[in-house]
This record gives C-alpha cells, structure tokens and sequence, in this order.
C-alpha cells in the first residue's frame, strides 16, 4: 500500500503543475467558449489518474522534475553513503536498518501516511455515497411531469440525479418558462455526460483529498462546466432572450428551500457569476475560437507529456577494472529487450542501455551478500519481464532484495519467487551459436523475430565482453579505456 500512495504522490504533484498551468490559462481564454477551458480539465484528470506518460522535448513540465517518491525515499544523505546502503521495506516483516544502522522513521511515516491517505478516501466516498441515498429517500415524494423530469417542493436547485438513467429535479413554483429554460439546461448537461464526468472527478477529488489545489481544480471545472452548458443555451435559443434566460436563473437564487444537490447529483450554483456571464455572452469571432483551440491543443499535449530525462541517476558504483577476469563462470545474461540488457556475476550487476550505449545502472552485489555465482550462497538472480524489476535472492538466506531499474531503489523483503519471469525467453546457448560455447556466457535471449542475443568475451575478461544481436549487431560493453 506505501508503494500505491507513493504513487498516488507522484500523480498529485504532477497533476498540481498541471492544474496551475490550466489556472493560468484560464485568463487569456477568457473571451473564449467556455467550452474550451472545460476541456482543459481532462488534462489534469490524466495527470492525476495516470502514473505513466510518453517523453517529449515539447512538454511543458520542468526538465527537473522530481517525482514524489523519489524525493521521499531519496532525500539526500552524506556524500560517503552507498546508495546500495538504502534498503527499503514497503509492508513487509523485514527489519529495515539506515546507514547508520537506525531505524528507517522515513518509511514509518510513509506507512501511517499511506493509511491516513486511504482512510481520507473511505470518508469521502462513504459520504458521496450516504448523501445519494439520503437525497433519493427525500425525493420520494417528488412528481413525474414528463418522461425523466420530476418536480419536489422541498428543493433550493435545479439538479441531474444519476448516470446511466439520469432524472431531473426541478423546485415547484417555476414558470412554464423558466421551466423551459432549465429543462434545456439540464438535458445539455446530459448529452454531454456531464453528469459521469462530474462523478468521475469527485472520485479523483477523493483519490487526492490531501491537495487543496485538487479542490480548486473540483471547483473551476464544476464552474466551467455551468458557463460552458449557459453558453450553449443562448445559442439555440437565441441572443435576444439572454435576459428572459438569467431571470430564471434569478428565480432559482431567489428560493430558499430545504434540499440542495450533493457531490454526485449537482446542482446549479454559483447563480450570480452565471449570470453576469450569460448578460456578458457574444458569440466570439471565428478568428478568437480558432487561436483558442489551437493554444488549449497545445497547451493539453504539452501538459500530458513528460520531459526528456537527460541526466540519469548515479549509476550504484560496482568497482571493476578493464582486465578484471570473469572468472570460470563468465557473465549471466539474465534480460535483453530492444533498449537493454542485463548481465551479472560476481563482479557486480549492470543494466545497459542499447541507445546511448553504455552503462546506465550498477549494482555491488559483493555489499548485499549476492555476489557468489555457485555453492551454498548461490546468488539467485530474476527479472521481471519488463526489465525493470530485479529479484536477487542468495540462496541460504530467507530473504532477497528487490532491485528497481528506473528508481534506482533497492529494497529488502521476505523472499518469495517472482512470477512470469524473463527467465521463459531465455534458452541454451547451443541453440543460439553453431560453434563450440567456448567463450558464450551459458544463456541466450530469443527474439520473437527469430534473433538471438547472447555475451561473448574474447579473453575473459571485463574489458572485451560483448552483447551480440543476430549477425550484425555487437555492443561493448564495457569501455576499456575506463
């Protein structure tokens, strides 16, 4: 769960850049469709939902941007600490000890934070949940005028109740055409799913709960999704009945009844600022729409990519020389995909990257207990099938190390075998070389083309191990004059 709501972490403080970014834009598309900013808000949801996104030089996020996690579980330490040294645990019966042999209080306030985070989301859909059920006790006695709409007498708002059979809800006493107004209103609202997406964003409201610019977020969109619905309005009716349309809204701010619209079933707020809009409402030039669209694309796009990562992490320093000897044993090739490899014996683990070609993570297994390559501390080594999880395991102890590519993390835990590992594309190095193995490492990758990927050295030693792809492709992987 710690590792969830470090997760959830990373989402709120990109989508927190994102949701200042839209706040910022919001001014110069003030004369724009309303529409237009209301669009805006599906960016941030990305961003809030979705741990993940593509790279690209055109993103609008900072080159340097931290990630949540990373400044929680990396928080800089002395210039003589290992970065191997930092062993986490995430929910596990693990003692975990800090360098200086402490315990690890960081990962003691991430788990009570992660269970106050978790306890802030049950009370908010707990309580989205029983103001529903609430609201449809009270509007029982509510009448059907025609097909979805009902009129209750105790209601201070106009309100769509549901999503997949939504119902209108009027306050007694309107006009036929104030009615008539705000039926239209209403059944916008539902041709345009406004009533699910506002469901889905209180739901991302109660995931980040902890972030007051995830309220404001809530608040703009809901305010934008009213504008946008009364701007749509004027244009089917027309622009000479705008203030016949804000007199009815007039009569709604004017009520004071019982019941009011929840979180789920909204109702209509924010009377006065709708008004002033709707009495404010010319249809804009094709020339503003046009630009508008053009900067809220651009805008979006660059909001849901990520910068380019140019500076990698410090790779954990795993001491070798260029005519270090491989031993009996040589390399294990344990990954290989399209970007990288994997490989590792005693003399440390290293993931290579294939574009930039060259060493971009290292690991001293000698420090954790896993650099032995046979007998009783065999160190057992698995990789996930995206490469990005390493599971090393030293086979007389009860417990294994979880090794992260992409965060550089290592993590102490109780050992458990990893599942659907890289291990099922892995084959005898036979099938792969005709000649002798002579100087093969013992395993080798097969490719869904048909390819192998095998290591070969040509005197045993560090300083000529080479990645070999199919016939043409020869990597070095190690720099010999290092």
């Amino acid at each position: 769960m710690e590792q969830l709501f470090l997760s959830v972490i990373d989402m709120s403080l990109m989508g927190s850049y994102a949701i200042l970014f839209i706040i910022f834009i919001r001014f110069p598309l003030k004369k724009a469709p309303k529409g237009i900013s209301y669009s805006l808000w599906s960016v941030a949801a990305v961003r809030l939902m979705c741990p993940y996104a593509l790279e690209c030089m055109f993103s609008l996020f900072p080159a340097k941007a931290l990630s949540g996690s990373e400044a929680l579980l990396f928080q800089q330490e002395p210039q003589s600490y290992r970065a191997f040294d930092m062993v986490h645990n995430f929910g596990t019966e693990t003692a975990v000890v800090s360098p200086s042999g402490g315990l690890n209080l960081l990962q003691f306030y991430t788990k009570a934070g992660a269970y106050l985070w978790l306890l802030g989301v049950a009370v908010m859909l707990i309580y989205s949940i029983a103001s529903v059920w609430i609201l449809k006790r009270q509007l029982k006695s509510a009448e059907n005028i025609q097909y979805n709409i009902y009129v209750a007498d105790n209601l201070k708002t106009p309100f769509v109740l549901g999503i997949l059979n939504p119902k209108i809800y009027l306050p007694a006493g309107l006009t036929e055409e104030e009615k008539s107004y705000i039926i239209l209103h209403e059944q916008i609202h539902i041709r345009r799913l406004d009533p699910a997406i506002k469901s889905f964003g209180f739901i991302i409201l109660s995931v980040h709960w902890f972030n007051p610019l995830v309220w404001i977020a809530f608040w703009l969109m809901s305010t934008d999704m009213e504008l946008s619905c009364d701007e749509k309005v004027i244009n089917i009716i027309g622009r000479d009945l705008k203030k016949a349309y804000s007199y009815s809204l007039l009569s709604l701010a004017s009520h004071r009844h019982i019941l009011n619209g929840n979180p789920l079933a909204f109702g209509e707020g924010n009377v006065k600022h709708r008004i002033k809009n709707v009495l404010n409402y010319t249809k804009p030039e094709f020339w503003v729409i046009a630009i508008a669209l053009v900067a809220a694309l651009v805008i979006g796009a660059g909001l849901l990519l990520n910068p380019v990562q140019k500076e990698k992490l410090e790779p954990m320093a795993a001491n070798w020389s260029s005519e270090q000897s491989l031993g009996a044993d040589m390399a294990v090739l344990d990954y290989a995909s399209e970007d990288k490899v994997i490989f590792h014996g005693y003399f440390g683990l290293y993931v290579y990257d294939l574009e930039q070609l060259n060493i971009i993570r290292s690991l001293d297994l000698q420090a954790i207990g896993c650099g032995a390559t046979q007998g009783d501390d065999y160190c057992e080594v698995s990789v996930s099938m995206d490469g990005d999880i390493v599971q090393l395991h030293p086979m007389s102890s009860q417990s294994m190390y979880i090794y992260r590519v992409s965060a550089n993390q290592l993590i102490k835990t109780s050992y458990k075998p990893m599942k659907n590992s890289f291990l099922s594309k892995m084959v005898s190095v036979e099938e792969a070389v005709s000649e002798e193995r002579g100087n093969y490492a013992y395993d080798a990758v097969k490719f869904a083309a048909g390819e192998y990927g095998v290591l070969y050295t040509s005197d045993w030693t560090l300083s000529t191990l080479t990645y070999i792809r199919g016939k043409d492709m020869l990597y070095a992987l190690f720099d010999s004059k290092k």
